[in-house]
């Protein structure tokens, strides 16, 4: 995994990886659901390399990072076997929400496969939406500070 600044602002995650079998339809080619499994990865991967990782950082601590919306835009078809990179940004960090931007590309020719974006909440174990830097100011302080270093 590469690390890198984004032009577009945020922190960015750079991975180089492998088509599975698994991952493909009936057709041979990667299933379209697939791709938000593969934005997941990476956005677990970029908060692991900014030292916010989320099962001890969110997770262990009853804070629930929900998506309220997902987009994917396809443009080319990946097939088994074939070598593709996935960067993944944290383009915008506020008190309530976590905006990430994916760019998948084939590692052969930097030809765009796809785009995505996703937008998560901090909301509780009962489903309420909330404040993170008022319920956990020294959590808030964390994300901050990670993400501000990075950008």
């Amino acid at each position: 995994m590469e690390e890198k600044r984004s032009t577009a602002g945020g922190i960015s995650n750079r991975q180089e990886l492998e088509v599975r079998w698994g991952d493909c339809d009936a057709a041979g080619i990667v299933y379209y659901a697939k791709y938000f499994d593969l934005f997941t990865d990476g956005r677990v991967a970029l908060l692991k390399k900014i030292n916010i990782p989320y099962q001890s950082f969110f997770h262990n601590r009853n804070i629930v990072v929900v998506a309220v919306e997902a987009t994917c835009r396809y443009r080319k078809s990946l097939f088994p076997e074939e070598r593709y990179f996935l960067s993944t940004t944290l383009s915008r960090l506020s008190r309530t929400r976590m905006v990430f931007d994916y760019t998948i590309t084939s590692a052969e020719n930097e030809l765009l496969v796809a785009e995505g974006r996703t937008v998560h909440a901090f909301v509780d174990s009962t489903g309420k939406p909330f404040d993170i830097k008022k319920r956990h100011p020294e959590l808030w302080s964390q994300l901050q500070e990670n993400y501000n270093k990075n950008i």
